[in-house]
């Protein structure tokens, strides 16, 4: 079995110029937009494990599909389960252009 390739562009988070970037926090895009974030749990009953959380896309509407969220054990299934997320939701909620066509009446 190949380990997943990622889909999407993944860079280090930095939250501002005081917060230097880490190789246990990663920030998914896709071009734009903003996908998800993973991050090492370093402390705690969770330890070891990479955090996953997905966003949905803000040109869509609807109810985004759960979980949203989630552990894995490693970054790679991490970044998976984020970029899973993202084309779920891509494919379930509607975007907002064809709404705003929908509404046109010329």
């Amino acid at each position: 079995m190949t380990d997943y390739q990622p889909k999407y562009k993944w860079h280090r988070t930095q939250l501002d110029k005081n917060d230097p970037p880490s190789e246990t926090d990663w920030t998914g895009m896709d071009g734009t937009a903003y996908i998800g974030r993973i991050r090492k749990e370093t402390h705690g009953p969770t330890k070891g494990k990479w955090y996953w959380a997905g966003s949905y896309p803000k040109t869509h509407k609807g109810s985004p599909p759960t979980p949203n969220a989630g552990y894995s054990a490693t970054a790679r299934l991490a970044t998976q389960n984020v970029e899973e997320y993202w084309e779920r939701c891509l494919r379930v909620m509607e975007p907002r252009s064809s709404v705003l066509k929908a509404d046109n009446y010329d």
